[in-house]
């Protein structure tokens, strides 16, 4: 064989040999335990503090009960008060944390209700810039039951 042959299978030897030595640093030990993924997550994400409550708390205890059973039988319901409301479970486990503000901008609501060609048809849409006047939505919707003023 070659001399400089040599050296060019020596040299990727070693830098095979080094890759490896390298990824055994780099690679977790849990890694591929479920395929290509990092099996230790699992318990990492068990281990993360809830932060959602879910709907259904919001009527417990009889605290914000008429605006569940308002919410509930509109339109919105399928929307999880979480969504606007924002992460509740320290409201929920000590009522005076107040949970973050209703995000009740226009750009907000426009999420789901600017109108988009993908949508449904029947799906309630607005076009942003002949519909309210740059008012907020909730000046005139009442976000609970959306279609009484």
């Amino acid at each position: 064989m070659q001399p400089h042959l040599k050296r060019a299978f020596i040299i990727l030897i070693l830098v095979i040999i080094g890759f490896l030595f390298v990824r055994s640093f780099i690679v977790p030990g849990s890694f591929g335990q479920y395929g290509w993924y990092r099996g230790d997550s699992v318990a990492e994400l068990r281990e993360l503090p809830v932060g959602y409550a879910g709907s259904a708390s919001c009527s417990d205890v009889n605290c914000h009960n008429s605006v569940y059973t308002i919410w509930v039988n509109s339109s919105h319901k399928t929307v999880n008060c979480e969504t606007c409301h924002g992460p509740s479970q320290n409201h929920v486990t000590d009522t005076r944390t107040m949970p973050t503000p209703a995000n009740d901008t226009r750009e907000f609501c426009g999420m789901c209700h600017f109108k988009r060609t993908a949508r449904p048809a029947d799906f309630p849409q607005i076009d942003p810039d002949t519909h309210g006047e740059n008012l907020q939505c909730t000046y005139c919707h009442n976000p609970h039951k959306p279609w009484f003023l």
